[in-house]
């Protein structure tokens, strides 16, 4: 999907077109003609309440005109965003239909409940956005492969990508409740009171919710990976057990760790077909980490089952055949 496709989609192009094409409409409402409206009307608090309702789906539509400003989320990692001013002017939307539902009769009760609804979808989309294109994704994904590259700080590692990825969980759990806002909204009267057609914020969110589903499976494989019970910590586990000749306790450790990464590499797989553009560099790299880890517990396993039953030479090939696959893990950048 190309860059002008996606902003249509999320409520970025502007006035002209896609999302936003009714858009021009909604700003005017807001330049101060109020007073020969005023002069025009007889009933004070419809017109109040009619202009706000204007001013709160206009305040929406240019809340999500930052989004203009986006690069391409196929390579989130080049995207800025500020989050910010489209903030605000959900915030300054919310006011305008407190002012409406004060004002408003019943029977614009469900005029009131759409345009919430809306805000909700546009606060959530932002918030993920925010997310995903976050700078410091690459830079904690660079520490992650390089500390499994190199077997150096595994530790801080492992805390690095246990937040990020709780961070990422949380963002999708948002995408979810968003998507579900969305789906849940009456696209006619949308379209009605703000010139969205709904179909294509539909679209929007699926593209968003693509971006924020490869991260999270990206940032939960190196979580596995990296874990110190059940993922490299079992591995490191092993070969110490190994090294003090308690084969049995290797091996187990070594199965839990080749179980492990087995599952992390078997997602990776999955989701590298709808991976962004942008983090296809970074999938293969963790699939390539995460099959040589793998390939090197099964073969500790096998090595430390050998010598629980005194075949010290299949012990040792297999140790061997573990310690080149753990070389191997140090080539998935180069």
């Amino acid at each position: 999907m190309n860059r002008r496709q996606y902003l249509a989609r999320t409520g970025a192009a502007g006035a002209s077109t896609g999302l936003l094409a009714g858009l021009a409409g909604c700003l005017d409402d807001l330049g101060g003609s109020s007073e020969t409206n005023d002069a025009d009307s007889g009933d004070t608090g419809s017109r109040t309440g009619e202009r706000a309702l204007d001013r709160a789906a206009g305040r929406l539509n240019e809340a999500a005109q930052p989004l203009d400003e986006l690069g391409d989320l196929e390579d989130p990692e080049t995207v800025e965003f500020d989050p910010e001013e489209p903030r605000t002017g959900i915030a300054d939307a919310r006011d305008h239909l407190e002012t409406a539902e004060s004002e408003l009769g019943d029977d614009r009760q469900a005029d009131i409940d759409t345009l919430r609804a809306y805000a909700d979808a546009i606060e959530g989309l932002v918030a993920v956005t925010a997310t995903v294109t976050d700078e410091g994704i690459s830079a904690d994904i660079e520490e992650v492969t390089a500390a499994i590259e190199d077997e150096g700080d595994i530790e801080g590692a492992s805390e690095t990508v246990g937040e990020r990825h709780t961070e990422i969980a949380d963002a999708h759990e948002r995408w979810d409740e968003a998507n579900a806002t969305i789906q849940g909204l009456d696209g006619d009267r949308l379209n009605d009171l703000a010139g969205i057609d709904i179909a294509d914020l539909e679209a929007g969110a699926a593209t968003l919710g693509d971006v924020v589903t490869s991260l999270e499976t990206l940032a939960a494989a190196y979580d596995a990976t990296l874990d110190p019970d059940e993922g490299y910590g079992a591995l490191e586990q092993g070969r110490d057990d190994f090294e003090n000749g308690a084969y049995e306790d290797a091996q187990a450790a070594f199965e839990t760790a080749d179980s492990t990464f087995s599952t992390a590499h078997q997602q990776l797989e999955d989701g590298t077909a709808n991976a962004p553009d942008g983090l296809a560099g970074h999938f293969d790299t963790a699939e390539c980490q995460t099959r040589h880890l793998r390939d090197a517990a099964s073969a500790f396993a096998e090595a430390a089952g050998a010598a629980a039953e005194g075949d010290a030479v299949t012990a040792k090939r297999r140790k061997d055949d573990g310690e080149t696959a753990l070389d191997n893990v140090g080539n998935c950048t180069s």
